[in-house]
């Protein structure tokens, strides 16, 4: 893992594919299931800017902002909010809205085995970087504080290397990138 921080502290990414490219090699490298970044500019609750790197398949990405996007869904409301690393088990029955998103994203291969870490970004926004795992629920409550641990360190490094990019994006842009 020590090789996988340490290489987030390279240079800025010059493209989306690049920096999709890094995830899914973090991905292999540190043997989790999926990983995700958000970045959040909310002006009076709306959007302004939305940009979305992940290694999610590119089809549930589609379902999901066609369907859903982060300002309907309850869990993204939620640590908006809340500023606070967010179990995704603890939500599972939660409401209806967060059960029907998960009942779509295991057919996609993300798991209930996962945590969101939000942080406020000094670009006047918010980033909710997200890692799941393959795990027993037995197993997961030792894993849920590894995972935070490894990856919030990480997740502000990928941030920073994400910059450039978030400044060339068009105000009102929301950005998926595949």
């Amino acid at each position: 893992m020590a090789d996988v921080i340490a290489s987030a502290l390279q240079a800025p990414f010059s493209s989306y594919e690049q920096a999709t490219k890094h995830l899914e090699e973090t991905v292999e490298l540190a043997g989790v299931k999926h990983l995700s970044y958000w970045f959040l500019r909310i002006t009076d609750g709306v959007p302004d800017d939305v940009v979305w790197v992940s290694t999610y398949d590119p089809s549930y990405m589609s379902y999901y902002m066609n369907t859903y996007t982060p300002m309907g869904d309850p869990v993204i409301e939620g640590l908006l909010e809340d500023n606070r690393v967010l179990d995704w088990s603890e939500w599972m029955g939660a409401d209806g809205v967060s059960d029907k998103i998960y009942e779509v994203a295991k057919n996609y291969g993300l798991t209930k085995w996962g945590i969101s870490i939000p942080f406020h970004a000094d670009d006047h926004g918010t980033v909710v970087f997200s890692v799941c795992i393959d795990t027993t629920d037995e197993d997961w409550p030792s894993q849920r504080s590894i995972l935070a641990a490894r990856f919030r360190p990480y997740a502000h490094e990928f941030h920073t290397r994400m910059r450039p990019l978030l400044l060339t994006a068009q105000k009102g842009q929301t950005l998926v990138a595949y």
